[in-house]
């Protein structure tokens, strides 16, 4: 880790990785436990954790990643964005906390998080999975169109209460900030590169073949409303040695911005407990 920046309930930590830095946010410094770490999807950033993270805290210590090209992480000038890239990322991240960490990641945080876990078996104690699937019908360039700025930023805040509509308004407005930058000519930008307009390189992961191998205990963590598919996650679930699935109501593929009560009080007693918990809601 190359440096802190402290305030009085967060710290801003950067990380030196090969490719540069990668920044994080960390709630609950000082707590006992291993670490939580949370993985955001693509064009995500740390600031979607925000109110997870709050609750989380009360009794661990809470860190969420922007991945590289996102937030205030490097930008990679060579465009490395692959999975594999990530992972470099990550582990240089996790070598510098205790270990084992608790591992929770949304989207192509979850597939990241999933890589790692099982070239790491040690590192990691609990992993959970955020709305995902394991592999991908769409090439890595069939990218729906995104906003790449807006005038002011209350038509940040306007577009992603169209796309998030359950969020919770304080919450909704912190990452609406967060998630874009000032610009050169007194735009918002978003605040992640511009390669991930076209490219989503997740796309190119196929991850069944090491679920039966990932034996610890997992928690898949499905938004009802979202586009990813309850039975992928379900047969996600059953490929998985110790694994089981919840589904979230009223929620869509953002799940930490569109229900992180609710998911943070799945996320609170799996990461207590030694074994998946029985009983569920899905």
């Amino acid at each position: 880790m190359t440096h802190t920046v402290e305030s009085t309930a967060l710290r801003h930590l950067y990380f030196r990785t090969g490719e540069g830095e990668i920044h994080a946010l960390e709630w609950g410094h000082g707590n006992d436990g291993p670490p939580i770490l949370l993985l955001h999807g693509v064009t995500g950033g740390a600031w979607l954790w925000h109110d997870v993270a709050q609750e989380l805290a009360r009794n661990r210590r809470v860190i969420a990643l922007d991945l590289r090209g996102h937030g205030l992480s490097t930008r990679s000038a060579s465009r490395q964005y692959r999975s594999a890239d990530h992972l470099l990322d990550l582990a240089a991240v996790i070598e510098c906390l205790p270990q084992p960490v608790d591992l929770a990641g949304a989207s192509w945080g979850a597939l990241i998080a999933m890589q790692y876990s099982h070239a790491n078996p040690d590192s990691v104690r609990r992993l959970a999975i955020i709305d995902v699937e394991p592999s991908f019908e769409q090439d890595e360039n069939a990218v729906h169109t995104r906003p790449q700025a807006f005038e002011h930023i209350e038509d940040v805040i306007a577009w992603e209460r169209q796309a998030n509509p359950a969020a919770p308004d304080a919450l909704l407005a912190l990452w609406a900030r967060q998630s874009v930058r000032h610009g050169q000519n007194g735009d918002w930008q978003r605040q992640h590169d511009d390669y991930f307009f076209k490219t989503w390189p997740f796309r190119n992961d196929d991850l069944w073949s090491l679920l039966p191998e990932l034996n610890l205990p997992t928690l898949l963590i499905h938004g009802k409303r979202s586009f990813v598919r309850e039975k992928v996650m379900r047969d996600m679930a059953a490929a998985l040695p110790n694994a089981r699935l919840e589904c979230i109501e009223d929620c869509g593929h953002v799940v930490p911005l569109e229900a992180p009560h609710q998911l943070a009080s799945v996320l609170k007693p799996f990461f207590t407990y030694a074994h998946v918990p029985e009983g569920s809601t899905a």
